[in-house]
């Protein structure tokens, strides 16, 4: 009975036991657990405060973000308008590259053109020298025929297309192609022209008439001629005849007034004419055969009635 009764109690206490025990290990794991959660809530704490942390640096990190995305776009924009500058210089470049090439080309063909320039002002200035040479020498020789055409009595005019004789104004219609002729081509140009057919009126075609009228003649078939005024000694009138420069025997004067003839028209001399045919070419400049002509020949009379010495003699070439 007591055995039984001791299993009895026994038995009776070993629930209470193991709530014992059971409530102890709970209190122990309740502890522990408290302690864990004590634990987690610190963890917690500093987690929050890790994240509440991480926040803001998320925030500074976004808001640098943000800033360095708009620099990013800031330099990208700057970069897009380098490039452009970029581009813009080098296609500047390239075009002052070309300018620069065509500029040295065309800086070699100057100094080129220069130097031929050089070289041709060199040439000109020793033609310059020469000609200046050439040209004193001339004017020498210019004064020399003037002097020598003044001691013979001889004035010598330029070209003009009117001059002044015996109180009146006569034309001149020149020629300026108008060359030399030979004594052949004068002869047959004097033969061949009319104006000797001219009827003499002192008033109205004398012999400035005759003169001006062979000249005009001469010139259109491009002869060269000159008209010839004569002033007499011991007369108040003139005579007017015309002059040619054969190429091959010198000046000769021709006097057309009412005949054609081969005239002598020398200062100091009598003045004499005689037709082609009452002469031969050598007789030309031969002073004695004329001053001993004989028979008839052509002469001008002075005031006096007598024949007129040349005095003086002017040619309008």
């Amino acid at each position: 009975m007591n055995i039984t009764r001791g299993k009895l109690i026994l038995l009776a206490s070993v629930p209470l036991v193991l709530a014992l025990a059971w409530g102890i290990i709970t209190t122990i794991h309740l502890k522990s657990t408290e302690a864990t959660l004590r634990q987690n809530t610190v963890t917690l704490s500093q987690t929050q405060t890790e994240l509440s942390d991480t926040k803001q640096q998320l925030a500074d990190v976004r808001a640098e973000l943000s800033t360095t995305q708009n620099d990013l776009t800031q330099a990208n924009t700057t970069l897009t308008q380098t490039q452009t500058q970029l581009s813009n210089s080098q296609i500047e470049l390239s075009s002052t590259q070309t300018q620069l090439s065509t500029a040295q080309n065309q800086l070699t063909a100057v100094n080129s053109q220069l130097s031929s320039t050089q070289s041709q002002l060199s040439s000109a200035q020793s033609q310059l020298s020469s000609t200046q040479a050439q040209l004193a020498s001339s004017q020498q020789l210019l004064a020399d025929y003037k002097k020598t055409m003044q001691a013979m009595g001889i004035a010598v005019h330029s070209a003009t297309s009117t001059w002044d004789f015996n109180g009146l104004q006569w034309t001149h219609s020149d020629n300026a192609q108008s060359a030399n002729p030979t004594w052949n081509q004068l002869l047959t140009f004097v033969a061949q022209d009319k104006t000797d057919q001219h009827i003499y009126n002192l008033r109205t075609f004398n012999c400035v008439n005759y003169a001006t009228t062979v000249y005009n003649d001469a010139e259109a078939l491009g002869i060269e001629a000159a008209t010839v005024t004569i002033n007499l000694k011991n007369s108040t009138v003139g005579h007017a005849v015309n002059a040619f420069i054969t190429s091959d025997y010198g000046l000769v004067f021709v006097d057309c007034t009412q005949s054609d003839k081969i005239s002598r028209v020398e200062a100091g001399k009598l003045y004499r004419a005689v037709s082609p045919g009452s002469m031969q070419l050598a007789q030309l400049n031969n002073d004695s055969w004329w001053d001993n002509l004989t028979g008839q020949y052509f002469f001008v009379t002075n005031d006096y009635g007598g024949q007129a010495v040349v005095d003086s003699i002017d040619i309008y070439w």
